[in-house]
C-alpha cells in the first residue's frame, strides 16, 4: 500500500532582497516526503539544502528581506504565505535538529530548563515532577543513561555527541510527524556519527515519523534514505531512489558526487577525487544549466537553456544529456514539445 504524502514542496522559490536587486537563493524546488519515510537532501555546501529546510520551518521568512513563493503543503495545509499556521506547527508537528548543537543550545541555562521550555510549548504546563520524568524518558530514548547529570549540566559541560542527543530528545518531545535534521553529524567523530544516524533511523521506525535529512555525505544517503534529492545552485537536479542513484545516476553532478567518495579497498589514493570548480554565487549564476562550467559533458545548449526536471523511469533529472537514459533523442524532443 502506497504511503500518504505528509510534505509536498512545489515550485518553491526563496528570494533575498539586497536593496539593489533580488537574488533567488532557491529556484523552483519541488519534492515530496511520505509518512514514515526518510528523504535526504544531498549536495555541496551552498547548494541550497539548509535554506530549503529552514524555509519549510518558516525560519528564513523571519528575515524581512527574504520572501518565499510557491507551495509548501504539510498534511494538507498550505504554509507559504501563512506564517501563523507555520508557527503553530513549529515545535509541535514540525521539529528541527540543527547542525551545530552548541550554537542552538543556550549557554547560560542548564539542559533541564531548555528542555522544559520545549515540553511546555508542545503540551502545556504540568507539575515539575511530571515534566522532569518526561525529560528523563526522552533522554533515555536517545541513549542517555545518566539523566540527572545531563539535565543539571550546561551545554559546554557536555560533549558534541551528547549535545546532539539532547537536541534530538528536545525535538522528539512534541512527538513530531516530521523531523528535519540539518547535517546532524557535522563535527562529530565517525563513531558518534554512526550512533546518531542509527538513532534517527530507529526513532523513525518506532514513532512512524517522517525525516527530511540534510547531508553532503552520499554514504549517509545510501544507508538511510528511502529517496535521495540532489540539489545544486538552489534547485533540484536529480530525485531518485538510492539504488538508482548509485547504479545509474542521470545527472553529471550526481556522478561527480559519487566519484568523490574515496574507495575503501585497493590502493590508497594520493590525491582524493574532486569536482573541479565550486558552487556558483546565487547572484552570479552562469547562463543555461548552472552546472555547465564544471561539467565535462556540457554542450552549447547547456550554456543557453536551463533544463527542466524530467521524468526518466523512476528518476527525475534536470539535464540535457542524462547519463543512462535509454533514448535521449526522444527525451529531448519531448522537452522541446
Amino acid at each position: 500500500m502506497a504511503k500518504s504524502t505528509i510534505l509536498s514542496v512545489n515550485d518553491l522559490t526563496v528570494t533575498l532582497d539586497r536593496g539593489d536587486r533580488d537574488v533567488d537563493l532557491i529556484r523552483g524546488v519541488g519534492f515530496e516526503v511520505r509518512a514514515g519515510e526518510i528523504v535526504t537532501l544531498v549536495g555541496e555546501s551552498g547548494s541550497g539544502k539548509s535554506v530549503t529546510s529552514r524555509t519549510i520551518m518558516g525560519l528564513m521568512q523571519l528575515d524581512r528581506n527574504i520572501s518565499a513563493t510557491g507551495s509548501i503543503i504539510f498534511d494538507g495545509q498550505q504554509l507559504v504565505g501563512h506564517p501563523e499556521a507555520t508557527a503553530k506547527l513549529r515545535g509541535t508537528e514540525l521539529a528541527m535538529v540543527f547542525q551545530e548543537p552548541l550554537s542552538s543550545l543556550d549557554p547560560v541555562f542548564p539542559i533541564e530548563d531548555q528542555m522544559r521550555e520545549g515540553l511546555r510549548r508542545a503540551h502545556g504546563r504540568s507539575s515539575k515532577q511530571a515534566e522532569k520524568a518526561k525529560m528523563e524518558e526522552l533522554l533515555r530514548e536517545v541513549g542517555i543513561r545518566d539523566t540527572d547529570r545531563v539535565l543539571n549540566s550546561f551545554p559546554h559541560q557536555l560533549s558534541g555527541g551528547m549535545c546532539q542527543r539532547v537536541m534530538i530528545a528536545s525535538a522528539l518531545s512534541s512527538a513530531p510527524r516530521l523531523l528535519i535534521a540539518d547535517e546532524p553529524t557535522t563535527a562529530l567523530d565517525v563513531t558518534i556519527q554512526a550512533q546518531i544516524l542509527d538513532l534517527i533511523d530507529r526513532l523513525r521506525e518506532e514513532n512512524d515519523m517522517s525525516v527530511l535529512l540534510v547531508t553532503h555525505d552520499m554514504g549517509v544517503a545510501a544507508d538511510l534514505a528511502d529517496r535521495v534529492v540532489v540539489m545544486y545552485a538552489g534547485r533540484v537536479v536529480e530525485d531518485s531512489s538510492p539504488r538508482d542513484i548509485f547504479t545509474a545516476a542521470q545527472h553529471p553532478y550526481t556522478e561527480g558526487l559519487l566519484g568523490c567518495i574515496p574507495p575503501m579497498t585497493g590502493q590508497r589514493l594520493e590525491i582524493l577525487p574532486a569536482i573541479p570548480g565550486s558552487v556558483p554565487d546565487p547572484a552570479k549564476l552562469p547562463g543555461g544549466c548552472a552546472f555547465n562550467p564544471r561539467c565535462a559533458f556540457a554542450s552549447d545548449r547547456c550554456r543557453t537553456d536551463d533544463p527542466p526536471l524530467l521524468k526518466l523511469g523512476g528518476t527525475h533529472a534536470a539535464c540535457w544529456h542524462p547519463r543512462h537514459a535509454e533514448d535521449q533523442t526522444a527525451l529531448l524532443e519531448g522537452a522541446r514539445a
